[in-house]
């Protein structure tokens, strides 16, 4: 949403103010562009270093991510939630809420790793959030 605005007709205070704030928003949306491409450059790392395909048979009992072999007692591997390949245990990651395995790929492309951190947003949802609660608290009374 870009408004055009004429600088001109604010007080050389007010102009400095806004245009510092537009610089720490250019500044804040580089470093978020930065650190997406950076998550995204990482996930196709995983995907590029290995998976088996679904469709290909394999001979022998190895992890999907890694290709290491996996023992018949220790480091078996565990099937991954999201893709439901067997993976070995560093390639892995438990998730504690719902007491499953993943594999870091899957764990990697979940959308609650893709939670943006702008405190912009964060503060925007909460204070929309408090105003929604106490219209509903004076509807109530």
């Amino acid at each position: 949403m870009a408004h055009e605005v004429d600088l001109e007709s604010f007080k050389e205070l007010e102009r400095d103010i806004i245009l510092r704030v537009l610089y720490r928003d250019q500044t804040v949306q580089s470093t978020e562009e930065e650190r997406v491409r950076k998550l995204k450059s990482h996930l196709q790392h995983l995907r590029w270093k290995g998976a088996k395909s679904s469709s290909q048979e394999y001979k022998e009992k190895c992890c999907a991510r890694c290709q290491r072999a996996l023992g018949l007692l220790l480091n078996r591997g565990a099937v991954c939630q999201g893709c439901s390949h067997r993976v070995c245990s560093e390639c892995r990651v438990f998730l504690r809420r719902t007491r499953a395995w993943k594999c870091t790929v899957c764990f990697e492309d979940s959308p609650q790793r893709h939670v943006t951190h702008c405190e912009s947003e964060r503060c925007h949802i909460r204070s929309s959030s408090v105003r929604k609660d106490q219209s509903s608290e004076k509807t109530a009374k």
